[in-house]
């Protein structure tokens, strides 16, 4: 009896232990971050009441995460022996904790007084990419602070400081030629200017002007503008005036070259503007009713003198009569006012003063070369033809010119509706500027380079 009772606790002892042991299943850890490899780290092990593990199991893993977006995956853990079984749900965290870059294309910004200056910025994220709509911008003690939050709240903060300085001066362009010539008495308009500042604009209103001008009295004079920013940066600029009675001819040098282009504008008169611009060189062009409007304007603007040529250019019409002449050459004439706002006093024949396609009108040259004068115009030919109504040739052009010239005044012909002849033009004051010549243009002071008059 006492041996069953012993078996019968042993019995009861081993059943207990065996129904006390347990399935634990660990997980070590809960997070792992955007786009890193994420590795389950799990075991299961059946353990005794005092805890000690015995021997591992198994472990089913249903579920998955995705570490490329961010968010909470839940996964199932399973283990089971015989009767036991033990399941477990965890969430698994895939976060970002990286925050967004902002790069800037200056770490200083220069601006002016009255500004904030401009910067060019960036910001781009690990997780989200370019989220530069997302930055805001504001000025805080003189500094650019910019600020971007990623989708997890990660936030960057760039700070740039701001120099404010202006050491630019205005500038001041003049409307209309910078020397303005004007028969005693007659009144004196004024052409117009603009002034522009770095930092402000348009500072035109801001001008003022100083004149001497006296319209009664032969002689030279200045009008002056001038304009400041609002740091004192000044700018100047002079508009000169010559007041003379009966045209007098007034010598700029003895070494001058004027150039002339006659019959245009033309599509290629532009060009020629762009060649005489980029050496400051000042010309005079003798229109007609040919071109846009647009070319005279610039031409005007830029300094060059513009002249009466004729509206139609067909000889047969315009020397029919001293009448149709200068019905011609106000028609012209309407034309250069609308555009530059004042008439051109300077004119040029239709062939020139010595032409002989007017003989079937006998003596009408001689008479029209005493009118254009009783009228208030002069009139200029010319001393230098560049012949470039016989080629199209740029190098035999200049060459032509530069042969001819001499020293005193050379009254250069050209045409721009020859593209030849433009392109020539470049090559002319290269060799005018290194043989000490200067250039001008025509004006109703200019010396008179007058042909022997054939009719």
């Amino acid at each position: 009896m006492k041996k069953v009772v012993i078996i019968g606790v042993i019995s009861f002892i081993i059943l207990f232990y065996i129904f006390t042991l347990k399935i634990s299943i660990t997980v070590d850890s809960d997070t792992v971050k955007v786009f890193d490899k994420y590795e389950e780290k799990v075991s299961s092990c059946l353990e005794d009441i005092f805890g000690f593990c015995l021997f591992k199991l198994p472990v089913n893993i249903e579920g998955n995460v995705d570490t490329n977006i961010i968010g909470n995956y839940k996964i199932k853990y399973e283990s089971k022996i015989l009767f036991k079984n033990k399941k477990i749900e965890k969430e698994i965290k895939v976060y970002d904790d990286e925050p967004p870059v902002i790069t800037v294309d200056k770490d200083v910004i220069e601006s002016c007084p009255n500004k904030n200056g401009d910067i060019v910025y960036k910001a781009v994220d690990n997780y989200d990419n370019d989220i530069t709509e997302k930055v805001t911008k504001e000025v805080i003690d003189n500094k650019y602070v910019l600020k971007v939050s990623d989708s997890s709240n990660n936030e960057t903060i760039l700070e740039i400081p701001i120099e404010y300085k202006d050491n630019d001066k205005p500038q001041i362009k003049l409307k209309g030629p910078s020397i303005v010539y004007l028969k005693i008495g007659e009144k004196y308009n004024e052409l117009g200017y603009t002034a522009t500042d770095n930092c402000l604009g348009n500072i035109t209103d801001r001008v003022e002007i100083k004149s001497n001008v006296d319209v009664n009295k032969t002689g030279k004079y200045t009008i002056k503008y001038f304009v400041a920013d609002d740091l004192n940066n000044k700018a100047e600029i002079t508009r000169t005036i010559y007041v003379y009675n009966k045209n007098p001819d007034i010598p700029v040098g003895n070494k001058v070259i004027y150039l002339t282009f006659d019959d245009g504008p033309s599509s290629y008169t532009n060009t020629l503007l762009d060649i005489l611009k980029k050496y400051n060189v000042k010309a005079t062009f003798f229109v007609t009713s040919n071109g846009s409007d647009s070319s005279i304007k610039r031409a005007y603007q830029e300094g060059h003198s513009i002249g009466i040529h004729s509206y139609s250019h067909k000889y047969n019409e315009i020397y029919k009569s001293e009448e149709a002449f200068f019905k011609d050459v106000d028609k012209v004439n309407k034309r250069i006012k609308k555009i530059t706002g004042k008439y051109s006093k300077i004119l040029r024949f239709a062939g020139g003063s010595s032409n002989t396609v007017s003989k079937f009108n006998k003596g009408i040259m001689t008479r029209l070369a005493k009118e254009v004068e009783l009228k208030g115009y002069k009139y200029f030919d010319w001393n230098v033809s560049s012949a470039d109504t016989t080629t199209k040739d740029s190098n035999k052009i200049t060459n032509t010119v530069i042969r001819s010239l001499r020293k005193g005044n050379n009254v250069v012909l050209q045409h721009d509706t020859n593209y030849g002849s433009v392109k020539a033009v470049e090559e002319i004051i290269k060799y005018g500027l290194s043989h000490g010549y200067v250039f001008a243009s025509l004006n109703i002071t200019s010396p008179t380079v007058h042909h022997a008059i054939n009719n």
